[in-house]
């Protein structure tokens, strides 16, 4: 059995590990998706799909490096997609739900206890080998995968406090991230932005998102570089007016959004 998960799953998840679905049962997210959830689900195999792909790839970046790449719903909910195909095939009587970003699991808390990162103060999963720069996904199963499971004996980031103090809102703190005041949703959201708000995208030159806290991040010093082929072909760091925007990570808040904050750059 041993042999034939790890074959199916290493075909199309960088990096996995394993949780018990106990660990996040009493943290389900009410979402739409959480009807998906197999009956008597017993593991969570968690995955993650890392996006880095070096400093030279960033050049004229006026978005987030998320966003660089190719809409990780599609690339992600993919990948799991046919793992979960090819799961079910090889262990037909047991049941693989997949799930990317809309899940009801509640996925750095999953991470961490399937051992494949810790969470920093910004709320992110920090994976040892690519740093916070990975995209997260899960199947949930009924198959007994008890021998995957092991216990991360770290669960929080290092702690030095450089991402509270380079938050340039002031919106991370020991007790969690502020959204209202997180420049990456301010980018987010539609309508009128407040004087103050637009003076903050045109000063950070980023018309989606902010990767200020993870730049500064001694955890992501050394993070290696993707391995993903969808992510390293479809790389595009600039946003610019009127480009094509199907496929990308901002299409799903529409055109007006993105075309706002490039007018409020310049």
């Amino acid at each position: 059995m041993k042999n034939k998960f790890e074959t199916i799953i290493k075909d199309e998840v960088p990096v996995f590990g394993v949780c018990g679905f106990e660990k996040v049962s009493q943290n389900l997210i009410s979402c739409r998706a959480l009807g998906r959830l197999p009956e008597d689900p017993k593991y969570v195999i968690v995955a993650a799909f890392p996006y880095y792909l070096g400093e030279e790839k960033y050049r004229g970046l006026n978005i987030s490096r998320y966003a660089v790449v190719a809409d990780y719903h599609k690339v992600v909910g993919d990948r799991l997609g046919r793992a979960a195909a090819g799961l079910r095939a090889a262990f037909p009587g047991e049941s693989f739900e997949a799930f990317a970003d809309n899940s009801p699991i509640p996925e750095v808390l999953a991470a961490v206890n399937a051992g494949i990162g810790v969470r920093g103060k910004n709320g992110l999963l920090i994976t040892e080998k690519y740093g916070s720069w990975v995209f997260i996904g899960e199947i949930v199963t009924t198959l007994d995968l008890s021998e995957y499971v092991t216990e991360n004996k770290e669960t929080e980031c290092i702690g030095c406090g450089r991402c509270v103090d380079a938050c340039p809102t002031k919106a991370l703190s020991g007790q969690g991230v502020d959204k209202q005041k997180c420049l990456s949703d301010i980018t987010q959201r539609k309508g009128e932005l407040t004087p103050e708000q637009e003076q903050l995208i045109r000063k950070y030159n980023c018309v989606w998102g902010c990767d200020i806290c993870q730049n500064i991040c001694p955890m992501n010093k050394n993070a290696e570089r993707t391995p993903i082929e969808e992510f390293i072909l479809s790389s595009d760091p600039t946003a610019r007016s009127g480009m094509d925007i199907d496929g990308r990570a901002f299409a799903w808040r529409g055109r007006a959004v993105i075309e706002r904050n490039i007018k409020i750059i310049g």
